[in-house]
């Protein structure tokens, strides 16, 4: 096989647009070798393949619709945008109206309750014993009482700005006093349970003085015993009124305030009490005699099957109870929390840690309960 020189390579390499056999006689080779020697070099070029005219035509076709389409798809485009403008244009500035406030006889009337339970006034908690959680002495009692009666206060006047509230239900729902039905409660208290209830009376008696200064409401107040303020060592069922401490200073209360016709007091021997606010029947009561030892559902599910029985023979469409220390609004019932808060007893049974708290609800005449609030002391 011939050997291809330099210059024969060069010749290739400058006289791309001959052909095989033109260059082949010229260099005296085959026209397949000057193929070969072409593809070797990488002189070869793709071959020019000549569309027949009608193949031609139809593409133009093609390319002229589709730039049709894209023409007219453009236009409408502006077209769009251009209406959009325009009405943007059309609408002009920003304009407001006047909102007129809400007159008194568009008010809706309302009555606002506030639930007052398990202060436990006497009873000490140690910061040490709840690990830093709390502290309570009859000082800080009367520092949170206080302030309740501040809030409830302006809680009132606060609502009284869209209800038309002419009345207040102050309950006092039980369980004022720790008492001494335990041991560790007779030898950890600061002071006996009759001194315990007449300071908690007087601070009773202050805060509804206080309240009737500053409120234009008249004030209704359910009363009801709870299972700490009993004389006896066991809870009684049909003497428990006769033996509670509780029962004796809401008469003594309810004495006070007689002359005061912005004030009635609603004590009765029965352990529920009934108040129709409106069209709605409220149920009040201190909770103990829910049976309720601990469980994956709290309070809920003891508390709806009791009401449940206690609805087959006087329905109530809401009920307020506290002793359980827990605030919990159950739609229709709610659960009070507690002023002492939290103490080495919610330890010890595993309760959930909870603030002070007290609940204060506003019931409207045609929506019933509509607004519960936490006071936290």
């Amino acid at each position: 096989m011939k050997k291809w020189t330099k210059e024969e390579e060069n010749y290739l390499k400058d006289n791309p647009s001959q052909t095989n056999a033109d260059i082949g006689k010229i260099l005296n080779r085959s026209e397949d070798a000057i193929g070969r020697k072409r593809r070797r070099l990488g002189l070869v070029q793709e071959p020019i393949i000549s569309l027949p005219n009608e193949i031609k035509k139809e593409e133009r076709k093609i390319e002229e619709s589709l730039n049709a389409k894209k023409v007219k798809y453009l236009i409408d485009e502006i077209k769009k945008i251009e209406k959009e403008r325009d009405a943007l244009l059309q609408v002009g500035g920003v304009e407001t109206y006047s909102i007129k406030q809400k007159g008194e006889s568009e008010k809706s009337p309302a009555c606002s309750i506030s639930l007052c339970s398990d202060w436990h006034y006497e009873e000490p908690v140690k910061s040490s014993q709840v690990n830093g959680l709390n502290r309570f002495d009859t000082t800080i009692a009367k520092e949170r009482i206080e302030k309740l009666f501040r809030v409830i206060a302006q809680l009132i006047k606060v609502h009284q700005k869209e209800y038309q509230i002419d009345t207040h239900i102050l309950a006092l729902l039980g369980d004022f006093i720790s008492g001494s039905i335990h041991d560790d409660l007779k030898e950890a208290n600061h002071i006996q349970p009759t001194q315990a209830i007449w300071e908690v009376q007087n601070l009773i008696a202050s805060g509804i003085e206080f309240l009737l200064e500053t409120t234009d409401v008249n004030f209704v107040i359910p009363c009801s015993s709870g299972n700490h303020g009993r004389m006896t060592e066991k809870q009684r069922t049909a003497t428990e009124f006769g033996n509670s401490l509780e029962i004796l200073m809401y008469r003594q209360l309810e004495k006070y305030f007689s002359n005061n016709k912005r004030v009635k007091f609603i004590i009765n021997d029965s352990y529920l009490t009934y108040i129709d606010v409106f069209n709605w029947s409220c149920r009040f009561h201190h909770g103990h005699s829910l049976r309720y030892s601990g469980g994956i559902g709290g309070i809920f599910i003891p508390a709806y099957k009791a009401i449940s029985q206690w609805n087959k023979s006087k329905k109530a469409e809401f009920d307020f109870f506290g002793h359980f220390h827990q605030l919990k609004d159950g739609g229709s019932f709610i659960c009070n929390g507690s002023l002492i808060g939290y103490n080495a007893y919610a330890i010890k049974i595993k309760a959930d840690y909870e603030k002070p708290k007290q609940a204060f609800i506003i019931i409207d005449k045609d929506r019933g309960m509509d607004v519960v609030r936490k006071i936290t002391l």
